[in-house]
């Protein structure tokens, strides 16, 4: 990723809690003189009132104890070190020196002596230095500068920590160190309206910094620099989201603890809140009473199906590899209600794509080897990605199900976004914790034996899939069915303009479709809804309809990114002789400047 690209895409910045940082709490607390614990964790006892100072004025003695502590809490009460010295310099009063002792040589000879004062309600009591001291709780060298600086007839400036003498990483290392940084692969998220770049996670930042000092040992460049570096100049997370937060639940949250707003409008949020939550419920509701019918009526199935994440091969313990693009395995899980089983349809990048082809392919080819023709009522779960499960095309695949009387009926239904917990994630659990035990994986036939083992019973069985296995349904789909048409309930003269209702996929949450009532689908905003709308979807005029058996890719392979390959001829040299012919195999594969893999 180039410099450019990086700095279109800031760290996300937070609101500073400044008062929280150590360094000025500890700031604060020595001005103020109250007790803090230092750098160390050590307990630094609060400023106090000093000893007595025991001369022939009787300075105490004159002053109550009241007195002295207002005097000491009134010294204490300035909110910066400048203040706190202007403030002493004012109780001082220089005087000419009217008698010198004779000295050694080249003795350093005083400019002036010293009164001192305190203030006392509205008197200004003159009092020796040792009470000064004491009162103020300071030491005699800070009055020592207030006097130097006095008779310079100077303003005391706090200066510390205002050097310019802090060692400063030349310009060259910064941007080796951002290159260094830029050179790993990352992966952007699709879920979010915002982009985000994902690093490997198994990577974290001491892990990087310990890569760039084998690489660049000569630069000396230690991990807070490198830390820093990274967090300003780059707004990478490590590892790929799976589940996506609730928009909606964390605006209500927000909105029910808000101080901004009064008691009725935070009831309306908890209220609304709670809607929302019944209503996120009826999907995982939905899928036990669907895995309930199914164990009592043969008639009757349920299935959820989804992506697993990608997995990357070579999986080695090879430093190197964190620098280098992987070849991507996408495993397609369709999991069984009735049986607790899960079939796996796993190949690799550029066998195939992740789109409405394979999804609606590997359902079709589940449902006619797996499916006996006594089931009659078809029950689909899904996420609701729209770039494989929640489309035009997966629409006009159920709907063709029921139009060509494969089965009756057929219900898909999806649930509200960042509520989207599956079975299926339950199977990807085990495998994830099966291939994290396993040190070295080379080619999608061992990640095939992984998945195959990963759950007892032999539950999960995988399908190699070739590129001839996926059938197009995107382009079949409008010789059968229309794009878009007004629902039957919103059509006619007599409706408004503004309440005629368009069909759009993204709008619904639940699908049935019916044999009785070819072509036409019911969708309804929310599970299990009372309101529907229904729509005609089914051309007119047309033949009878009938899937689809063209191939989608035929014999071509689907070129992989070359930036990609390039990267994938590098880690050869890590194979195991045995291993050797899918990656040489492999780098006859067509390649393209595009990212192929969603």
């Amino acid at each position: 990723m180039s410099d450019s690209e990086n700095s279109t895409n800031k760290r996300k910045k937070g609101v500073r809690n400044t008062e929280e940082y150590k360094y000025l709490k500890i700031k604060k607390s020595r001005l103020s003189g109250n007790p803090y614990k230092n750098y160390r964790g050590n307990i630094v006892p609060g400023k106090a009132i000093g000893q007595s100072c025991k001369c022939k004025f009787k300075c105490f003695e004159n002053i109550s104890e009241t007195e002295r502590i207002a005097i000491m809490n009134k010294f204490r009460s300035f909110e910066t070190k400048n203040e706190q010295d202007i403030y002493l310099q004012g109780l001082m009063l220089p005087q000419p020196i009217n008698k010198r002792r004779p000295r050694k040589e080249q003795a350093s000879l005083r400019a002036s002596s010293f009164k001192y004062f305190v203030n006392v309600q509205a008197e200004r009591r003159q009092v020796c230095k040792t009470a000064f001291l004491s009162l103020h709780s300071v030491s005699s060298k800070a009055i020592q500068r207030l006097q130097t600086l006095l008779n310079l007839g100077k303003s005391p400036k706090d200066l510390r920590g205002k050097q310019n003498n802090r060692k400063i990483i030349p310009g060259n290392i910064i941007q080796i160190v951002r290159e260094h940084i830029s050179s790993f692969p990352v992966k952007q998220s699709h879920y979010s309206s915002r982009e985000y770049n994902y690093l490997d996670a198994r990577l974290n930042v001491k892990i990087m910094h310990n890569l760039f000092k084998e690489k660049y040992s000569a630069t000396n460049v230690k991990y807070s620099p490198y830390y820093k570096i990274f967090k300003e100049h780059f707004d990478y997370k490590f590892g790929r989201p799976q589940v996506d937060t609730c928009c909606q639940c964390e605006e209500l949250n927000i909105k029910a603890t808000s101080s901004s707003l009064n008691e009725t409008a935070k009831r309306a949020a908890l209220a609304e809140l709670m809607v929302h939550k019944r209503r996120t419920k009826k999907f995982n509701n939905s899928i036990q009473v669907t895995e309930k019918v199914c164990s009592e009526n043969d008639s009757v199935l349920g299935l959820c199906f989804d992506y697993m994440q990608n997995i990357s091969l070579p999986s080695i313990p090879v430093q190197d590899i964190f620098y280098f693009r992987q070849l991507s395995v996408f495993p397609f899980s369709i999991h069984n209600l009735k049986n607790k089983s899960a079939q796996f349809f796993l190949y690799q990048e550029g066998v195939a794509k992740k789109g409405p082809n394979e999804t609606c392919s590997f359902i079709l080819k589940y449902l006619k080897q797996n499916v006996p023709s006594s089931v009659k009522e078809l029950h689909l779960y899904s996420d609701g990605y729209g770039g494989q499960n929640k489309n035009n095309v997966m629409i006009r695949f159920c709907l063709a199900l029921t139009d060509t009387g494969m089965f009756e009926k057929v219900v898909h239904k999806f649930p509200i976004r960042g509520h989207s917990f599956l079975p299926c994630d339950r199977d990807f659990g085990l495998v994830k914790r099966k291939l994290n035990r396993i040190d070295k994986i080379y080619t999608p036939k061992q990640v095939c034996e992984v998945i195959c083992n990963s759950a007892k019973g032999h539950k999960f069985t995988v399908e190699m899939v070739n590129g001839e296995d996926v059938v197009d349904f995107k382009n079949w789909w409008s010789k059968h069915y229309k794009k878009t048409c007004l629902s039957i309930e919103s059509s006619g003269r007599s409706i408004a303009r503004a309440q005629k209702e368009s069909f759009a996929v993204s709008s619904f949450m639940e699908f049935r479709y019916d044999h009785t009532r070819k072509g036409i689908v019911e969708a309804l905003k929310f599970i299990d809804g009372i309101q529907t709308s229904s729509f005609i979807l089914r051309n007119t005029n047309t033949d009878a309809v009938s899937l689809p058996i063209q191939k989608a890719y035929g014999e071509e392979k689907i070129p992989i990114n070359i930036k990609k390959m390039n990267d994938i001829k590098k880690v050869i040299k890590y194979i195991p002789e045995e291993f050797e012919d899918f990656y040489n195999t492999l780098q006859e594969w067509p390649t393209t400047e595009a990212d192929m893999e969603d």
